[in-house]
């Protein structure tokens, strides 16, 4: 069997979820703003604490397609909430093999309960353990691109951590793609990024009810992955009024250095040609057109949506100048303590099945010149350290541009502003979970052992240790985020995994997690210092 099918069955079998206790009568209840919601209690395996669940919770009523989230309505009789709801409408681009490929990697197995548009739903996994204070939360936001992803991924089922660590877990749902930033010219502007205000009411809806739940509104702690780590960097540059959180966690992504989605006005564009709405009436035709042969249009078509400009409503422009100039007296974003950190081999999901180091520079890069992309291949020799092929070289281009240098830039950044912030780097990776060979620290690889659903099969004695400090590390942030996760901050790091990989996956514990000087991790980050400048108008003017 392949590594890929390993992983998938894995993950089918044998990740470690919680067991229902099938006692109906002793089932939890909780009321909160809508009415009440029965949820379920479960022992986590490993430590046999238990938690409660309240799963597929709705936060918001059916959604208009291409219209702003609405709370939803009152419920008079009791909702269950012992299973999962659908997942939002998720975009997986052809050609078929590339689209099986990313559903195998990051959708698998795929939300229990489907998809649909009626979709605006959140989990909440909250521990057995009588306390009298109010729990800090977790505000888990999935990445996926912008273009897929749910809350209900057997990934980041929040029981382990809830159970082994006294937070609670709140996983929300969110419209992605043409459904969440559809990019009409016939919408208000202050209306295009229908998922980040899908994310806003989520939250408030926390603010609103987590206390019925033993939870403290004023303990909550933003945390996402990828284009959730975006979010959550979008949610602290541009903040709801009063500030409804009070720590920030961004894995492999950020939202300050990014350049605007240019594609969407294109895309809607394309979309109502293709299918056969005149322009002058898009909105209205592609409102009625089925949800599935909208999917199909613009998978087919590989069309692309994102966040736009929307006038500040939930996205700041100038957030990292804003950031920045941000002081105490003066705060221009949410001064929140900060966690971020990307992983060691985030590049090869990236650029799986390439080789072409050139041309990918230039389509990232239109400004840089031939000089330009020569010294930069020249930083970047084969046989150097972790670059043995024109693969590697192109992976650990696309690691450092994408992701490590820039989550370097922003910690650097909060520094300047007075802003706790930690760093880490994660370098590890298992037979048990790399995806192909040489798949190595791969994007929201690192997710599995935050959450403690990593595969139990093949697994070592070193991955379950790694785990375990992970969510030490992580839980004892989001109690307290003034005080850090347990290392030194920025600029020094944390490096995360000792640099295991599927050879040598037996290193003894102890080496999991090591503050050290990032100086020559960081190395070649300077290389696009200049041009990050540019791109949030940073640079100067000669």
């Amino acid at each position: 069997m392949t590594n890929l099918g390993i992983l998938i069955l894995c993950l089918c079998t044998t990740v470690c979820y919680s067991l229902p206790v099938d006692d109906k009568a002793s089932r939890p209840s909780a009321t909160i703003d809508s009415g009440i919601i029965i949820g379920t209690t479960a022992v986590e395996p490993a430590s046999r604490a238990t938690v409660t669940k309240y799963l597929g919770v709705p936060f918001g009523a059916k959604p208009e397609r291409f219209s702003p989230p609405k709370s939803p309505e009152r419920w008079n009789s009791p909702y269950d909430a012992s299973d999962f709801k659908p997942a939002c409408i998720q975009k997986f681009d052809y050609p078929d093999a590339a689209r099986t490929l990313k559903m195998a990697w990051f959708n698998t197995p795929p939300p229990a309960a489907g998809e649909s548009e009626d979709c605006l739903n959140l989990n909440v996994f909250v521990p057995g353990s009588a306390t009298q204070d109010a729990k800090a939360v977790m505000f888990w936001i999935y990445g996926g691109g912008f273009n897929f992803g749910t809350g209900s991924l057997s990934q980041y089922d929040g029981a382990s951590l809830a159970a082994n660590h006294d937070i609670i877990v709140v996983t929300p749902n969110y419209r992605t793609n043409v459904f969440g930033f559809p990019g009409s010219p016939d919408m208000k502007e202050t209306e295009q990024n229908l998922g980040f205000l899908d994310q806003r009411l989520a939250l408030d809806w926390v603010a609103r009810n987590i206390a019925a739940l033993g939870g403290d509104p004023k303990k909550v702690t933003l945390v996402g992955e990828s284009a959730g780590a975006g979010s959550v960097d979008i949610l602290v540059t541009s903040p709801p009024d009063p500030i409804p959180f009070r720590g920030a966690i961004m894995q492999s992504g950020q939202g300050s250095i990014y350049k605007q989605n240019n594609n969407s006005a294109e895309s809607w564009k394309i979309l109502a040609r293709s299918a056969n709405c005149t322009e002058a009436d898009a909105l209205t035709c592609l409102r009625t057109l089925p949800a599935e042969e909208l999917k199909s249009l613009v998978e087919h078509q590989a069309l692309r949506f994102g966040p736009v400009s929307d006038g500040g409503v939930t996205w700041n422009e100038n957030a990292r100048k804003d950031r920045i100039g941000s002081t105490k007296k003066t705060p221009l974003i949410a001064r929140v303590p900060v966690l971020i950190g990307s992983n060691a081999d985030e590049g090869t999901t990236f650029v799986y099945g390439r080789n072409d180091s050139r041309k990918f520079m230039r389509d990232a890069w239109p400004e840089a010149t031939d000089d330009i992309i020569d010294m930069t291949l020249s930083l970047y020799p084969l046989g150097s350290p972790r670059i043995s092929d024109d693969f590697q070289q192109l992976s650990r281009i696309n690691t450092e541009y994408m992701m490590q240098c820039p989550s370097r830039a922003l910690a650097s950044d909060n520094r300047k502003a007075g802003i706790k912030t930690w760093r880490y780097y994660f370098d590890a990776s298992f037979a048990n979970t790399n995806i192909f060979e040489d798949s190595g620290a791969w994007h929201s690889s690192e997710i599995g052992l935050v959450f403690g659903t990593y595969p139990r099969q093949g697994t070592t004695p070193f991955q379950g240790e790694l785990s375990r400090q992970m969510q030490n590390a992580w839980a004892r942030f989001i109690k307290d985020p003034e005080k850090g996760p347990g290392w030194a901050q920025h600029p020094k790091l944390a490096y995360i995994g000792g640099g295991v990989n599927a050879d040598d996956d037996a290193r003894p514990a102890g080496k999991a997690i090591m503050t050290v000087n990032p100086w020559l991790l960081d190395l070649r980050c300077w290389l696009y210092d200049g041009l990050f400048d540019k791109v949030t108008g940073l640079a100067k003017r000669r």
